[in-house]
C-alpha cells in the first residue's frame, strides 16, 4: 500500500505549485485541467491490475483522480461564469481538497485515514467561504463545525481501541486495519461495542448517514459546482468506505446487535427513507441532488451491511456509478443556474426549447440518477435486492423498494418540469390573451 501513495502523492504538489501564478488565464485553466487528466490516466495504467482484481483502494483512487479530472474541467468553464472568484485561492484549495480524497482512499489505516477526512473537512469548507456571500460563510460554518464534532466521536472510538491495543506498542500501526483484524476480539467486549459505535456514527457523519446528514444540503448546495461534484461523487463514498474497512477488518460475533453491519443497516436505510421523502419537497436544484446522494449513500451502506463479499462489492459498484453520474449532473446544476439566474426549480423551465443537446443529456443524466432500466443504477441496484432477498432482509427490502419509488417520481416529475415550459404559469397569461 506504502508504493499506492506514490501514485497519487505527487499529483497534488504539482497543482499546488502551478496556481501560484496570481494572474491566470482560461488556458492556464485548461492546463489545470489537462495536468489532472493526465494522472488520471497514469496512475489509472500503473494500478491496472490491482483494478481488473477489484482490489477496494484501487477502485477508489482511480474513481478520485477520474472525478478530480472531470471537476478541472467543468471549473474551466464555472471561473469563466463566475469571475469574481479568485482562482489561484480556488485551484489553491481545489488541490488541497483533492489530496484529502487521494488520502482517504489510500488510507491502510484507521487514524490516518481520520486525518485524511479531516482535512477534507477544512479544505472543503474553505473552497464554500471562497463563494463569499453570506449563505455561503453559514452553510461553511454550519458544515465544519457538525463534521468536526462527528470526527470528534469517531476520534473518541479510536482512543478507546488504541488504548485496549497498546500494550502491543506498535505507535501508528496499533490501528492498521490489518492489525485490528488479529486484535479485536482480545478488547473487551464493552469497548469494541462503544468503539464501533463511536466511529460508525464518527466517519457516517461525513458519509452524510442520517440522522447525522444535516450539514449535507446546504454545504453541497453552496459550494461551487465544481467542488459539489466532487462532494457528492466521492468525498461521500470514500467516508462510508473508510467505516465498511473498518467493519470489515473487525469480526463481529453473530447476534451482536450494535455490530458494525447493523449500525450500517439501520443507518443506511434510515438515510435511503429520507433521502427519498426529502427529494419531494426540494425546491433547490442542487438541494434536490444533496438530498439524492443521501439516499444513494444509504443504500450503499445498505448493501455494506449485509457483509457479504458479493454485497461489498455491490456497494461499490453503487459507488463508481453514482460518483460519475452525480458529478456529472452537480456540473449541469451549476451552469442551469448560471444560465437561469437562479437555483430555484419551478424558474428552471423550458430547457427542451432554449437548448435541446443540453436538455438530451440532462435527461439522461437525470433518468439515470433515478434508477431507469437499463442505465447504470438500475442494474447496481437490482443486484443489491436480490442480495437482499437471500438474506431474508424483507423489512428492508420493503422501505428501500418503497423509497426509490418515490425518488422515480420525484426526479422524474422535476425533469418535465424542467425539459417542458411551466404550464401553470402559462395557463393565466393564455386565459388573460383570450380576454383581450
Amino acid at each position: 500500500m506504502s508504493s499506492s501513495w506514490a501514485l497519487g502523492g505527487p499529483a497534488v504538489p504539482l497543482v499546488v505549485a502551478a496556481v501560484l501564478r496570481r494572474h491566470s488565464t482560461q488556458r492556464w485553466y485548461a492546463v489545470i485541467a489537462i495536468w489532472t487528466s493526465l494522472v488520471w490516466l497514469a496512475v489509472g495504467g500503473l494500478t491496472w491490475h490491482p483494478l481488473i482484481q477489484g482490489r477496494t483502494w484501487a477502485i477508489l483512487l482511480d474513481v478520485t483522480n477520474l472525478v478530480a479530472a472531470t471537476s478541472a474541467w467543468d471549473s474551466v468553464g464555472w471561473l469563466r461564469e463566475h469571475p469574481r472568484m479568485a482562482p489561484h485561492r480556488y485551484y489553491g484549495w481545489w488541490s488541497l481538497f483533492w489530496a484529502a480524497l487521494l488520502g482517504i482512499a489510500l488510507a491502510h489505516n484507521l487514524a490516518l485515514a481520520w486525518l485524511a477526512v479531516e482535512f477534507s473537512t477544512l479544505t472543503s469548507g474553505a473552497l464554500i467561504i471562497e463563494v463569499g456571500d453570506r449563505h455561503a460563510l453559514e452553510a461553511a460554518w454550519k458544515y465544519i463545525l457538525i463534521a468536526s464534532v462527528g470526527l470528534i466521536v469517531g476520534l473518541i472510538g479510536l482512543v478507546f481501541l488504541y488504548a485496549s491495543l497498546q500494550y502491543q506498542t506498535l505507535g501508528w500501526a496499533t490501528l492498521n486495519y490489518q492489525n485490528l483484524h488479529g486484535q479485536f476480539p482480545h478488547v473487551a467486549p464493552i469497548i469494541r461495542t462503544l468503539a464501533t459505535v463511536f466511529i460508525v456514527a464518527g466517519f457516517g457523519t461525513k458519509a452524510g448517514l442520517v440522522p447525522f446528514h444535516t450539514w449535507l444540503p446546504d454545504a453541497h448546495s453552496e459550494a461551487p459546482s465544481p467542488v459539489s461534484g466532487m462532494l457528492s461523487g466521492v468525498l461521500l463514498g470514500l467516508s462510508l468506505f473508510t467505516v465498511v474497512r473498518f467493519v470489515e477488518a473487525v469480526p463481529t460475533a453473530r447476534g451482536v446487535f450494535l455490530s458494525g453491519p447493523h449500525l450500517l443497516t439501520i443507518f443506511g436505510t434510515l438515510s435511503v427513507v429520507i433521502g427519498a421523502l426529502a427529494l419531494l419537497v426540494q425546491r433547490d436544484i442542487k438541494r434536490l441532488f444533496a438530498y439524492s446522494s443521501i439516499e444513494q449513500v444509504g443504500i450503499m451502506a445498505v448493501a455494506a451491511g449485509l457483509g457479504t463479499k458479493a454485497a461489498l462489492s455491490l456497494a461499490l459498484l453503487q459507488f463508481v456509478l453514482h460518483a460519475v453520474i452525480k458529478s456529472s449532473v452537480f456540473y449541469g446544476a451549476g451552469h442551469l443556474s448560471v444560465m437561469y439566474q437562479t437555483q430555484r426549480l419551478k424558474k428552471i423551465t423550458g430547457l427542451l426549447a432554449r437548448h435541446p443537446a443540453g436538455a438530451v443529456w440532462w435527461a439522461v443524466g437525470i433518468l439515470a440518477l433515478a434508477g431507469l432500466p437499463p442505465l447504470g443504477l438500475a442494474y447496481s441496484e437490482w443486484l443489491i435486492f436480490r442480495q437482499l432477498w437471500q438474506h431474508h432482509a424483507y423489512l428492508v427490502i420493503g422501505l428501500v423498494a418503497a423509497s426509490l419509488t418515490l425518488t422515480f417520481a420525484a426526479l422524474t416529475y422535476h425533469l418535465m418540469r424542467n425539459l417542458w415550459r411551466d404550464m401553470d404559469a402559462l395557463a393565466p397569461a393564455a386565459a388573460a390573451s383570450e380576454v383581450l
